[in-house]
């Protein structure tokens, strides 16, 4: 059995790629975790295989209103770094419904954060997918990904 851990607040897309794991891998158990704490603490406490990552995560699970004090926006980004430091290299694809990411001069399109991932974590991180329940790209896409790592 294939361990994955999904680390993932929106219900929609968990239920979508729940759906698409078990239509098509009946060796994958999927475990899903709600928030940046939560998801950390699962994945150094248990053995995953690989890791499924959102970007723009709740600090804890259960945060009714994601007010910026308990959201982290770039948080899949600060749980890879806490993957590298602490030397768990698990095959990691980050899974976002968002094209991008922060204000300002922190402003980053999915493409800039994608080639940032691959620089900084290029032993673990595999690559992003673009999800949206419109549309069934994203599956190809993950697919892909799974095939090459199974």
């Amino acid at each position: 059995m294939i361990r994955i851990l999904f680390i993932e607040d929106n219900k929609t897309k968990i239920e979508d790629v729940k759906a698409f794991i078990n239509e098509n891998y009946e060796r994958i158990s999927l475990s899903v975790k709600e928030s940046f704490t939560s998801g950390l603490r699962e994945l150094f406490t248990n053995d995953y295989d690989i890791v499924f990552l959102d970007m723009s995560l709740p600090t804890r699970e259960g945060s009714q209103n994601n007010t910026l004090n308990n959201f982290e926006q770039l948080g899949g980004h600060k749980i890879l770094s806490e993957m590298k430091r602490k030397e768990k290299f698990l095959p990691t694809i980050l899974i976002t419904m968002f094209r991008d990411f922060g204000v300002g001069q922190s402003f980053k399109d999915l493409n800039e954060i994608d080639v940032i991932c691959n620089n900084e974590f290029e032993n673990f991180y595999k690559g992003v997918v673009y999800y949206s329940s419109r549309e069934d790209s994203w599956k190809e896409k993950l697919n892909n990904y799974l095939k090459e790592l199974i």
